[in-house]
């Protein structure tokens, strides 16, 4: 298999678990071109950056109706958002890549966390309606952290946003994951674009990343309702522990 299929297989995975699950398919796409394909970990970012908007555009392309975003709520939260991402990809390119892999092994610890508690979450959470918003300072706290961590890390802040939307800002489980899934093209269009301008953007291994990350995320986005999704997310657990242990690896030898 040629390294062009091999990224592009690579995209179509991650964007169809990453649509599936609810996740940024950056949590797949960053390790396995560092561990897989040895390059630096900033060109994987950059590649983990562009799939997430080709996962996103291709989920919305299929997305049921029921589960429409919030798009005040999103276009709010998207200010602080946008900013943490400008912050994070700035940072991230002056920062050591040991320093940058164990800030990646603690966010896929904490998206472990999120993934294993989801289950509890939905099953506690209302039906959608109308709803009011509270405490909006927290939430735009945790969005300008989440699009921090994103520039950083190349990840979806869905992690973080999604249980301070539902569990401080009382919106309601379905409006808080759809209202994060449409933030994350946006957040991760900022970071790429800075990406992009340093030279981190390599096309040959982003362009069939996004090709494969489109596909996936519009199959994967057309078939969620219908894939049990528990023994998923516990399999998921699992993979993204042994994750965080290989890039916490990587982090301690100095790995470039």
């Amino acid at each position: 298999m040629s390294l062009v299929a091999a990224f592009a297989a690579l995209g179509l995975a991650a964007g169809f678990l990453g649509a599936v699950l609810g996740l940024g398919g950056g949590l797949f796409i960053v390790p396995a071109i560092t561990a897989l394909f040895g390059l630096p970990l900033r060109t994987a970012v950059g590649a983990s950056l562009l799939g997430i908007i080709a996962t996103s555009v291709g989920v919305s392309c299929t997305s049921r109706p029921g589960r429409a975003a919030d798009l005040s709520l999103a276009m709010r939260l998207e200010l602080a958002t946008t900013i943490g991402a400008i912050v994070g990809s700035l940072v991230a390119g002056v920062m050591s890549p040991r320093l940058l892999y164990g800030g990646f092994a603690l966010v896929v610890l904490a998206t472990a966390a999120y993934t294993a508690l989801k289950g509890r979450l939905m099953s506690s959470a209302d039906p959608d309606g109308p709803h009011t918003i509270d405490h909006w300072p927290a939430g735009l706290a945790a969005s300008a952290v989440a699009g921090t961590l994103s520039g950083m890390t190349g990840v979806g802040g869905g992690f973080l946003k999604v249980p301070v939307m539902f569990a401080v800002m009382h919106v309601p489980f379905a409006t808080a994951t759809a209202t994060s899934s449409f933030m994350v093209g946006i957040t991760a269009a900022t970071s790429a674009s800075i990406y992009l301008a340093r030279g981190d953007v390599h096309p040959l291994v982003a362009a069939p990343v996004c090709l494969g990350a489109i596909l996936g995320g519009a199959l994967g986005g057309s078939v969620a309702h219908r894939i049990p999704t528990t023994p998923l997310r516990r399999l998921l657990v699992v993979l993204l522990i042994g994750i965080a242990i290989e890039m916490m690896w990587k982090a301690l030898q100095g790995a470039s």
